[in-house]
């Protein structure tokens, strides 16, 4: 019975950067599918490399570790260790993953193991016969950008309405106060008290018929 930890799958993949360097690596499928790395194969078979022309940061291609295929990639023999080293090295000093396209939609990842452990803690965390130094990891999984982990949106607070300048004074409100008739102005309105002393008084009312006559 195969346990937990065991490889799904050993082999042997031949690695390159633009064409050259090329590198022989003895290859552990430790998580993911049989069929990634049938795929790896079935790309490098005209050319019998995988050709590494592309880098991403590190934490680019560690997103793909949750759906992807994880693999470690070691010498062959220790005759090997050397060119091995000057892989690790370069990719070390770029602070970049290599990317070799696959077919489809794939395509295969290469960092340094244990080189930034906070992003690839998750890894670890897969399977403990993962390597932790000296060797390359690989990850097969979907080319192009992936996009990170998006926080839910927090709602804007609603600004509380402002308070008006100035508010409408009260005599603007109820509209022009016309002043209280006086009774002398021509064509003005007779008082109450006005008109019952012109009826109760002649003279009054007569000296009241002269002035609207004049």
């Amino acid at each position: 019975m195969v346990g937990k930890d065991a490889p799904l799958w050993t082999g042997v993949l031949t690695l390159a950067r633009n064409g050259a360097k090329r590198l022989p690596a003895r290859v552990t499928l430790h998580r993911g599918r049989v069929k990634d790395i049938e795929v790896a194969i079935q790309s490098a078979k005209d050319t019998r490399m995988l050709d590494i022309k592309h880098r991403v940061p590190f934490d680019e291609a560690a997103r793909r570790i949750s759906s992807g295929s994880v693999l470690a990639l070691d010498p062959m023999s220790p005759t090997d260790q050397k060119a091995f080293d000057e892989y690790i090295k370069y990719f070390k000093t770029k602070s970049r993953a290599g990317v070799a396209r696959l077919e489809g939609n794939l395509a295969l990842y290469l960092l340094p193991a244990g080189e930034s452990p906070e992003v690839l803690k998750a890894l670890y965390e897969l399977n403990t016969h993962i390597p932790r130094n000296g060797s390359l990891l690989g990850i097969i999984g979907e080319s192009g950008a992936v996009a990170a982990p998006v926080a839910a949106p927090v709602a804007a607070p609603v600004a509380a309405p402002k308070e008006e300048a100035s508010k409408a004074k009260p005599d603007e409100a109820k509209g022009k106060v016309e002043p209280k008739g006086g009774g002398d102005e021509e064509g003005g309105k007779i008082s109450s008290k006005e008109l019952m002393d012109l009826f109760s008084n002649p003279d009054l009312r007569r000296h009241h018929l002269t002035r609207l006559c004049i």
